[in-house]
């Protein structure tokens, strides 16, 4: 094949593919690595007499509660025990549905709106607006307090079916902050237990490979939640030096639903009894609000008759996770630190069960908004008490370091719950306020005592009133009579939605004379495709230098552009550098049939415009050559923009399962687009593709 550009601009872009051995790459500027140290008022160690924390966090954990009264078959005496103990809140809402953007809102105390995070795949240790900002178990670590923690607490997954510890959605290690923790459980680096039955088992026939439900034979304390559960009991028996901050993240009820048989067997599915819903529900919403039934998941489990099947499992896994709190309260009560910790129990979001023909989670109703909230203050609260006030989350961090006698950070967006453990009479005019989506597609609900208001990012609303429609089932938006309460509630949705992301003129961009430029990126980086690199009909060189552990980053993506129709992914393979570059259906993959060792890496690789690509890195004995599925360079640009160290992108999750966002920072990540065009524009042409 002949590339129809200049023999100078070939033998540029040769000497660039083989600047890994002649050391060229050391010829551009690196801007140098910083960490931004976290801003909070001076440190001042925990007195001897601080109270502990204990943190008890579920996983999508609905309404389902005895205390709560969302299913009438929930068993949960541990739970119901726990809410006697203290003070309980009747509507306590998370300020996104999803588990990555609810628990870091609630753990850095930022609002999504102002932190710019949106997605279970947006690490949110990278977003801009968050960097200096200590997450809550970081700030009391920071003010003497001793932190430990067992099982998921920030983001992180099942790690699929083979139990991986990174991909599948976050793997067991997710998006952990490893800064925040003085002890860790199972270990440093590590969130959640390999469970005993990996996922994927496909009980339920739905071949959903997330999404399965069915007993398991495996002893409650060798589930991965029940070993969690031993560790906090160990910890909790002991008498400890300082003041401990300690957090417990149970699983489950998050699917898979596998859990032990005795749990499933206290429901016969005959007597299962399934959500009261109405048949006509969805009648007066907007159509933004249903878009999900596209997907056609409801009729699915209509046709198949597992809508009790599912409920069934759901409610098992809920008294599982009820044993489980016992099994930490228990521990706790007969402890030498009973009488001196404050106790705080929730989960990061609610559940559909086929309510409103809606599963899972996301969206902006009642059901997967509404999470269980006890506190339970000595010295502060009354047993039990409850509150029907509006709250959120994100209230929970300024209102740990009151009842702690810490100064607050201000960067804090929440409210401090005290007034109200004070005082289960007092009222509030600030509501809860949850988001969905980002940026201009943002949509958003404001629940305050008595109504739930909707607006969609196209302008369309609902509107509710609990006290006499707890269920949502007749929108009252646009009626005359409710014109002033509506237009209060729509004064409490967020003005503007503040990126994570830096923008191209915060990035270090080199360019020279003769058309070639060179951008700097940082892990998280991300561009629209309108601000992406040109990289129409241009030949284009990326190096990355970094700190490569394989148990961490042996299947992340470092630097992408475009989607699986038209672009690139210079990522790693179960640690084998590859270069995937996409064109209308035919894919070209590079793969080096070596695997990276640890430590410091670079890599290089080449895109040419005569077609060939060429890939190499540190430790490895061959370069490696191919040939992209065009010649000429990209034909069009890609309609998808850039990401860096984001997973997946113009990966296909069929193909690359495992991908994953790149863990750490970079110490070098420049992509150069190097000069010259073709001389004439020609049709791309297919090559063979691997």
């Amino acid at each position: 094949m002949q590339g129809r550009f200049s023999r100078h601009y070939f033998l540029r872009g040769a000497m660039l593919a083989v600047g890994l051995t002649l050391g060229h790459a050391l010829a551009f500027s690196a801007p140098k690595v910083t960490v931004k140290p976290a801003i909070v008022p001076k440190a001042q160690a925990a007195r001897a007499g601080s109270p502990n924390v204990l943190f008890i966090i579920a996983d999508d954990l609905n309404d389902w509660i005895g205390w709560m009264g969302g299913h009438p078959q929930a068993r949960t005496p541990n739970m119901d025990r726990l809410a006697r103990m203290g003070m309980r809140f009747m509507n306590a809402h998370c300020s996104y549905a999803l588990c990555n953007p609810s628990r870091t809102s609630m753990l850095t105390g930022i609002q999504p709106w102002n932190s710019g995070v949106a997605g279970n795949e947006q690490d949110w240790r990278n977003a801009e607006p968050l960097q200096g900002k200590p997450t809550l178990p970081e700030y009391f670590r920071q003010q003497g307090y001793t932190t430990a923690a067992g099982g998921k607490v920030f983001h992180a997954s099942h790690g699929g079916p083979e139990g991986r510890l990174t991909g599948w959605h976050g793997g067991r290690r997710g998006f952990e902050q490893d800064s925040a923790w003085d002890v860790r459980f199972p270990g440093n680096g590590v969130q959640i237990p390999d469970l005993p039955v990996h996922t994927g088992q496909n009980f339920n026939g739905l071949d959903i490979w997330h999404w399965d439900w069915g007993t398991v034979d495996v002893k409650p304390e060798a589930t991965d939640d029940g070993q969690v559960v031993n560790w906090a009991a160990q910890y909790l028996q002991r008498k400890q030096p300082r003041p401990f901050f300690l957090t417990v993240g149970l699983y489950r009820p998050h699917a898979p639903w596998y859990v032990p048989r005795q749990y499933f067997a206290e429901r016969p599915l005959s007597e299962v009894r399934l959500p009261e819903v109405k048949e006509d529900d969805l009648a007066d919403v907007p159509a933004a609000a249903k878009a999900y039934l596209n997907g056609g998941l409801h009729r699915k489990m209509l046709d198949r008759q597992l809508w009790g099947s599912a409920v069934r499992a759901y409610l098992a896994s809920i008294s599982f996770c009820d044993a489980m709190v016992g099994r930490v309260l228990d521990a706790l009560e007969s402890s030498p630190n009973k009488t001196n910790t404050v106790i705080v129990f929730t989960s990061d979001h609610g559940l559909y069960l086929g309510e409103k023909q809606r599963w899972h989670k996301g969206g902006l109703w009642e059901r997967v908004t509404h999470v269980p909230l006890v506190v339970v203050a000595p010295g502060v609260t009354q047993p039990d008490t409850q509150s029907s006030q509006a709250v959120s989350l994100v209230d929970l961090y300024p209102t740990l370091c009151e009842l702690t006698g810490l100064p607050k950070p201000q960067s804090l967006d929440g409210i401090s719950l005290v007034p109200l453990l004070r005082d289960p009479n007092a009222s509030r005019t600030t509501p809860a306020v949850t988001a969905m989506g980002e940026g201009d597609k943002a949509s958003y609900a404001v629940r305050t005592d008595r109504w739930r208001y909707i607006r969609y990012a196209n302008g369309s609303e609902e509107l509710y009133d609990h006290q006499s429609d707890p269920h949502e089932w007749t929108n009252l938006a646009g009626r005359t009579n409710l014109a002033a309460v509506q237009k209060d509630l729509a004064a409490q949705i967020p003005q503007k939605w503040v990126s994570a992301f830096r923008t191209v003129d915060q990035m270090k961009v080199d360019s020279s004379p003769d058309g070639m430029v060179s951008y700097f990126f940082q892990s998280g980086d991300r561009l629209g495709a309108d601000a992406s690199p040109d990289i129409l009909e241009r030949a284009f060189d990326i190096e990355v230098i970094f700190d490569y552990n394989p148990a961490t980053n042996g299947d992340s993506t470092l630097l992408s552009q475009g989607d699986a129709r038209l672009g690139f992914a210079l990522h790693l393979v179960d640690g084998h550098p590859a270069l995937t570059v996409n064109y209308d259906g035919l894919r070209s993959t590079l793969k080096s049939e070596e695997q990276l060792a640890p430590g410091q890496i670079r890599v290089r690789c080449l895109v040419s415009l005569d077609g060939s690509m060429s890939l190499a890195a540190t430790g490895l004995t061959k370069e490696v050559r191919g040939y992209a599925p065009f010649e000429g360079g990209f034909p069009r640009l890609p309609t998808e923009g850039l990401s860096a160290g984001a997973s997946f992108g113009p990966l296909p999750a069929g193909l690359f399962p495992n991908s994953a966002p790149f863990d750490g920072p970079f110490r070098l990540l420049r992509m150069t687009i190097l000069p010259g065009v073709t001389e004439d524009r020609r049709a791309a042409r297919a090559v063979p593709v691997e």
